[in-house]
């Protein structure tokens, strides 16, 4: 509905544009369309659901006036039907190979943020809403959350990550979308389709296969956009202006980082002409005054609509969790952010610099960027745009290595980390590649070269270009979705929480955990979670879940109503601390959950044998496969772990000083070996059932096989814990030994 709402808007006032361009352009508009009504609505307290009648009403009527014109364009494709598979088809791939990789965005970090802010526009029915759990999710921009709110309102969705996965794919959609027009508008429809291409080879796009940041990933597809039809703005006034400046408030919506890097752009473009035609004073009032519309205005209607971005101090809230957040935490950021993101650093540079150009051997695609960006600069009906790309690739790594040297704050944008200045390059790389394949192609076409000769190296260099970063990258880019952490089980869980304590409140381990997406995953259930790490930094107060969990211990505290809920990815709460003092309940996977308000522990060792029975003669390191036996202090959930996974190397990682396994054997044993890898030269020590059987053992660095003797009974639960005084060990697989 968005999509066509900005479609019969593009066709109107963009009648000109081919009908690759009006499908590419029209999501923004219908986005920006969609963040407006909402923020409107909820200004002056009409509500965004009041907001979704509106829309559907207004897509209605724009589409019964604009019907003619959008059947024209769906009968016009057979006309132009090369130009839609050449479009559709590389949009599609693209697609297509997310889909196949992604899971729930359900990492602890950014996602839940974006998660919560959907949460409370829904709940208060607006996008200012009077009580927040932090001081951020008003005033960070809206525009996403917005269209979330939309899509959840029109299908019934409740679960608010369902919908977030399935934007994450359309977002893809729209940024290879953005990414086409920008480049068939400035460079023409040749640099367009390798642009398309390119995207599916960029090592700078796969990178958000691990990083992703919702609004920012719909921010890219707008600074395409805005820049696309930048460059079709008239000497005079005319629609054309109001569309851009209708997508321009939009983009801020989304998010400002979007629309600051298109002024930096537009107003380099500006310059460059203003000097290409001659200096005078009648030219550069018209030029200051056109700027002033496309940039000034823009600004003007979204403090007008959205006031608590630009004066926080406006705002009167009830922020749910004090400790957590004030204003004024907030306030400075918003334009001048002093000091360093921890992730700052020359090595961190490093990493992600080599993995947007020669990481998997993608030299062909570093080569083809730098060709792109000298032809865009050398051919001269392409040089003042391209001039314009590359002073924005320029002032990119300036703004990086400032930060990393004397880090003097630039306003507005010195507020984003490294890493993030550096993906604001994402639209900007697959066009320079698409150029630089293009000028190669111009190149081999020429007469000196043979025919057979023309499409053998063509073939060859252009085959290798996509055949080698797609060889390279397999295990990492195909792990990353590991590093979300609610899987099969955690749902399983969920739900049957959500059954039997439709009102319960949940002690949770934070660290890397599940648990703080439950109340996401069911909505329509009462249940909170005590700790999460994004909103309330893995605190009430001064108290963490290891303090909250011993303060129980110690004081053999009855707490009614409360369960623990212990996801055992990574060094979490202990399990085995609550299995001798509270009712265990349930052991699902990765999961324990035990009741808090019964102090009962008689069935726990019968419950747990059931759930950790194991009748085969080993446990291999595969935490995905074997993960239950892992009980306490390994890391599970993590795409450094399935990439290795992938390679072959199947261990457990220990992530802490101690790691415990536990099983039930089906048979008896006389005891067992663990073959491991211990980083460095280091001691360890070894217990069965809480019985010292190794004791200040010397570890080599390198592999080590630990021959432990001590009897497995049948049916008998047994808990083997390993500790060790400095790294970590990585587990490769552990032998039961059968009696003689």
């Amino acid at each position: 509905m968005v999509w066509l709402v900005g479609l019969s808007l593009v066709g109107r006032v963009f009648p000109e544009f081919p009908i690759t361009i009006k499908l590419s352009v029209a999501p923004a508009v219908g986005i920006s369309v969609l963040a407006i009504v909402f923020h409107i609505f909820s200004l002056f307290g009409a509500g965004i659901e009041k907001g979704t009648v509106f829309l559907v009403m207004l897509a209605t009527i724009l589409l019964a006036r604009s019907w003619p014109k959008l059947l024209e364009l769906v009968r016009s494709t057979v006309r132009e039907k090369d130009d839609i598979l050449r479009w559709t088809i590389p949009i599609l791939i693209i697609v297509l190979v997310h889909w196949a990789v992604y899971t729930y965005p359900t990492d602890n970090v950014d996602n839940f943020f974006h998660a919560t802010k959907i949460e409370y526009m829904l709940r208060y029915d607006t996008t200012y809403p009077p009580v927040v759990p932090v001081f951020d999710v008003l005033t960070y921009p809206a525009g996403y959350h917005s269209l979330a709110s939309f899509v959840m309102i029109l299908s019934g969705e409740k679960v608010i990550p369902t919908v977030m996965l399935e934007l994450r794919l359309w977002e893809w959609a729209f940024l290879a979308m953005g990414i086409y027009a920008l480049s068939c508008l400035w460079f023409g429809r040749r640099v367009a389709n390798y642009t398309l291409l390119a995207m599916l080879s960029v090592n700078l796009l796969h990178y958000y296969l691990l990083v992703y940041i919702a609004p920012n990933f719909l921010g890219f597809y707008f600074f395409a956009v805005l820049l696309a039809i930048f460059v079709q703005m008239s000497e005079k006034l005319d629609m054309k202006y109001l569309i851009l400046v209708l997508i321009s408030v939009g983009a801020v919506l989304v998010h400002p980082y979007s629309y600051q890097n298109y002024v930096f752009v537009a107003l380099v473009c500006l310059a460059l002409k203003f000097l290409s035609e001659g200096l005078s004073i009648r030219r550069f009032v018209f030029l200051f005054k056109r700027a002033f519309i496309l940039f000034v205005i823009p600004l003007f209607v979204h403090a007008i609509i959205n006031p608590y971005f630009w004066f926080p101090s406006l705002a009167h809230v009830e922020l749910e969790y004090p400790w957590a957040s004030y204003i004024w935490d907030v306030v400075p950021k918003l334009a001048v952010f002093h000091g360093r993101n921890p992730r700052d650093t020359w090595g961190y540079f490093e990493l992600f610099t080599k993995w947007a150009t020669v990481r998997n051997g993608n030299y062909l695609g570093l080569l083809f960027m730098i060709l792109g960006g000298i032809y865009l600069v050398y051919k001269r009906e392409f040089r003042r745009k391209g001039l314009s790309l590359v002073a924005f690739f320029a002032f990119v790594m300036f703004l990086i290595l400032d930060r990393l040297t004397i880090n003097v704050p630039v306003p507005f944008y010195s507020t984003a980390a490294i890493e993030r200045m550096f993906l604001w390059l994402v639209p900007v790389f697959p066009l320079f590649v698409g150029a630089g394949l293009s000028w190669f192609g111009e190149l081999v076409s020429k007469p000196a070269i043979r025919e057979i000769s023309k499409k053998t190296l063509y073939l060859s260099v252009v085959g290798a270009f996509f055949l080698i970063p797609a060889v390279g990258t397999a295990h990492d880019l195909l792990s990353a979705e590991a590093n979300f952490y609610v899987w099969a089980d955690n749902l399983e869980d969920f739900l049957w929480i959500s059954g039997n304590f439709p009102s319960v409140t949940v002690l949770n381990s934070c660290t890397l955990d599940s648990a703080e997406w439950m109340p996401f995953f069911e909505p329509q259930s009462n249940i909170t979670v005590l700790f999460n790490s994004r909103i309330k930094g893995c605190r009430i107060w001064n108290m963490t879940p290891s303090k909250f969990a011993a303060k129980m211990f110690n004081e053999s505290q009855i707490l009614p109503g409360y369960i623990a809920y212990i996801d055992t990815n990574a060094p979490s709460l202990n399990p085995l601390d609550f299995f001798q003092k509270y009712r265990l309940l349930r052991v699902n996977g990765n999961n324990w959950i035990f009741d808090l308000s019964s102090l009962n522990a008689s069935m726990n060792e019968k419950t747990a044998a059931l759930a950790l029975r194991l009748c085969g003669d080993s446990i291999p390191g595969n935490t995905e496969k074997y993960g239950k036996y892992f009980v306490y202090g390994f890391k599970k959930k993590y795409f450094g772990v399935r990439s290795q996974y992938l390679r072959g190397l199947e261990y457990a990682w220990m992530d802490s000083r101690e790691g415990v396994v536990g099983f039930t054997p089906c048979k008896d044993y006389r005891g067992l070996w663990i073959e491991l890898y211990s980083p460095t030269e280091q001691t360890t020590n070894v217990t069965v059932n809480g019985k010292p059987i190794l004791k200040d053992l010397e570890l080599k660095a390198g592999e080590n096989r630990l021959e432990i003797l001590a009897p497995l009974p049948r049916d008998r639960l047994t808990f083997v814990s390993l500790s060790v005084e400095k790294e970590p060990l990585v587990i490769r697989e552990i032998k039961l030994l059968a009696e003689s």
